[in-house]
């Protein structure tokens, strides 16, 4: 069965994540807006404790007005995930894709157009996170993050950093079938297919 959808507002939290009940409403987990760095602050080296750099900035022209555009027909394809369905947050462009076998598996992508300062601004507010795990999505940083610790419950939110502004939040929610149990892995294959669509590949 479908779930309603709830676009979450940016709010002064590092992520946001709708607490599960017995019918798991969806949502979006996303950082709050921050400031823009100065000049000096960005052309300097991070520090310790803040976000590790982008190796090499994603073009992400086209997920900044189209977060369906996180992956392409083969990502697609390769995560049994339909078109998916555009909708406005006010942390940037939303898309949330269903599984085309269960509707009730969906992962709901947002791109953080709201924040200037990329990852940073996950870190920056990670004292706000019941869980905060440093990654890495094919070469690319990226963070575990939630404000609840809903993974034993088929949640698990990622934020992958696709140039030093910019973020992309993934938030699994499955409540059927491996990712219900073990949802962030899901959640790593969702990255790994966007960098590779962003890539060009």
């Amino acid at each position: 069965m479908n779930r309603r959808l709830l676009a979450v507002p940016a709010l002064a939290f590092a992520v946001l994540a709708v607490a599960g009940c017995s019918s798991r409403t969806g949502g979006t987990a996303n950082p709050a807006p921050s400031a823009e760095p100065s000049g000096s602050e960005s052309a300097s080296q991070p520090a310790a404790g803040s976000a590790p750099r982008v190796p090499s900035p994603l073009n992400a022209a086209s997920i900044t007005s189209d977060a369906c555009a996180t992956l392409n027909a083969a990502g697609r394809s390769a995560l049994s995930l339909g078109d998916g369905t555009p909708r406005s947050t006010a942390n940037g462009p939303s898309c949330t894709f269903q599984e085309a076998a269960d509707p009730g598996n969906q992962i709901d992508v947002t791109t953080v157009t709201a924040n200037k300062n990329g990852l940073q601004d996950v870190y920056d507010t990670k004292a706000n996170d019941a869980y905060f795990d440093e990654t890495q999505v094919s070469g690319y940083p990226a963070v575990y993050a939630a404000a609840a610790d809903d993974r034993k419950d088929g949640k698990c939110g990622l934020f992958v950093g696709v140039t030093d502004e910019l973020s992309v939040n993934i938030l699994v929610q499955y409540d059927n079938g491996a990712g219900a149990a073990d949802p962030c892995p899901v959640a790593q294959k969702f990255g790994e297919s966007m960098v590779q669509t962003l890539m060009g590949g």
